[in-house]
């Protein structure tokens, strides 16, 4: 779908007349160098008419592509990506300075092909993202968010990874197979208040309704920067929109069903899961009067929607990652072990509360974070309001890219950034974890990721009891492979691996 974009904004070039083309590009350049120099508009690559810069970037390495690009045009450049502007935060020091600041809390008004009038804490702004990431936060905390009630959740869930992974006896085993109906139960258990057996029908809907999903979004993706072009889709291509919009009724239609199960069923004194604390929200909103439009159906399905599309897919990588880089680095793996042994045992089950007595432990979780950042570019920001950064002007209605991946390979921070080092987050003497500012997975200020919490415990938990019970190798004679896969998230490709039960 990006080269069908990319190729049908083409089509309108190639069709001009020599001379209409170059005065086309002579327009588009003065412009360009309007917006660069007269309004201290951050400087960047020229591009092309229509198109602009999109042509020239590298699918798979895009993050690698735009770091570079600073080191040409400065730590906060801009890009013209299609018919938008986007501004690039490069560094630490103007990622911060930017995401301290009110102004760039929003997020693009078309950061999604809207099919309706669903939104999320995700994607709204303005007053009701403030209201649904208010609620939300308190919400997930008395649900047991990263405490004992979730974690227990969760614990279930590994426990039945180990059982499958025990039952391989040291064959070759596909992770990705196991781990994504399990990582997804988590976030059953917190929206719906139960998992699903791995067989269960309704697991198996949920998880292809959320991998089309999924696909259909990075499919159409880039009509953020193209917002004209869906238009001519829709005539051109109407079976290709007919998918992407199958595809998306049909995960609203099983979470519709859902909220109605819980709204038969709901009781005011136990609240079992997060759609009844929304719907008990709503009632007493309600009851109250309340003249506030946030909360109603169409938040509620997107919230949970975007609660299984980012809780599910970033915990994913991270774990897949952390044991590639264990098979591969048997050196830490087994440092991990052995002080595994000392402080849990091999008798006890890891828990969450272990983390603060395993800093070995937590320095090869936070060098993986770091080392493979799974988020390299977040999520675009919006600027809400004129203001600046690091001494250029930004108007309202900017879209910003947060370059984490060069935040996280920046050589001014972080010595030999390319290697796997789990000590530069340790003391000399190794007992005491070290957790540099310019350490930032989960993003950044009062936007930062929602569910960072949710994730640290569910990768430490998975991480430490996989490793607890077995060691991790590659199938003999498969070199190690890191490349790896971006689109919205970093993946490793397709790895299998060998899970020896520890004697």
């Amino acid at each position: 779908m990006a080269s069908f974009i990319l190729e049908t904004a083409l089509d309108f070039i190639r069709g001009w007349s020599f001379s209409t083309f170059f005065l086309a590009s002579f327009i588009f350049l003065f412009l360009r160098w309007m917006v660069t120099r007269i309004r201290n508009f951050p400087p960047g690559p020229i591009g092309l008419p229509v198109v602009g810069y999109l042509p020239f970037l590298k699918g798979k390495q895009t993050y690698l592509h735009i770091t570079d690009l600073g080191k040409k045009y400065g730590n906060v450049f801009s890009l013209r990506l299609g018919s938008r502007y986007v501004v690039v935060l490069n560094d630490f020091k103007a990622v911060k300075e930017a995401l301290s600041k009110d102004a760039f809390l929003g997020r693009p008004p078309d950061i999604q092909f809207r099919t309706s009038e669903i939104t999320s804490v995700a994607v709204s702004n303005g007053i009701a993202w403030k209201e649904q990431r208010r609620f939300s936060l308190h919400a997930l905390r008395d649900l047991g968010f990263g405490k004992t009630k979730m974690e227990d959740h969760i614990k279930e869930e590994v426990n039945v990874i180990l059982e499958q992974l025990a039952a391989c006896k040291g064959k070759p085993e596909d992770l990705r197979r196991l781990l994504v109906p399990s990582v997804s139960n988590n976030i059953s258990a917190l929206v719906f208040g139960r998992r699903f057996d791995y067989n269960d029908p309704k697991r198996q809907f949920l998880d292809e309704r959320l991998r089309e999903a999924l696909e259909s979004f990075q499919q159409f993706s880039l009509y953020t920067f193209f917002p004209w072009l869906k238009h001519i889709v829709l005539k051109l291509r109407p079976g290709i929109y007919k998918k992407f919009l199958t595809s998306i009724e049909k995960l609203q239609e099983f979470i519709n069903d859902e909220i109605k199960t819980h709204e038969e069923t709901l009781d005011e004194n136990n609240i079992r899961d997060f759609i009844d604390a929304f719907l008990l929200e709503m009632k007493k909103r309600q009851n109250k009067n309340d003249t506030s439009e946030t909360f109603n159906m169409e938040t509620l399905v997107g919230t949970v929607q975007a609660l299984f599309g980012a809780g599910s897919g970033t915990v994913l990588a991270t774990v897949h990652w952390l044991l590639l880089t264990m098979a591969v680095y048997r050196n830490v793996q087994e440092r991990v072990q052995k002080e595994i042994d000392n402080v849990i045992g091999r008798e006890r089950p890891p828990s969450w509360s272990d983390h603060t007595n395993l800093p070995v432990t937590r320095a090869a979780l936070m060098e993986v974070y770091r080392w493979q950042t799974v988020a390299p570019l977040s999520i675009l920001r919006y600027t809400l309001e004129d203001t600046t950064v690091q001494g250029y002007n930004i108007p309202e209605g900017t879209y910003v890219m947060t370059n984490i991946w060069a935040v996280h390979h920046d050589k001014a921070y972080w010595k030999d950034r390319e290697l796997f080092c789990p000590d530069r987050f340790l003391n000399q003497d190794g007992t005491y974890v070290e957790k540099p500012e310019y350490y930032i997975p989960f993003s950044l200020g009062k936007r930062n990721c929602l569910g960072e919490t949710l994730a640290e415990v569910e990768v430490f938990l998975y991480f430490t009891s996989i490793l607890q019970r077995f060691t991790i190798a590659l199938p003999e004679g498969v070199k190690p492979n890191f490349d790896a896969t971006f689109q919205l998230t970093l993946e490793p490709e397709h790895n299998d691996f060998c899970f020896f039960p520890r004697q």
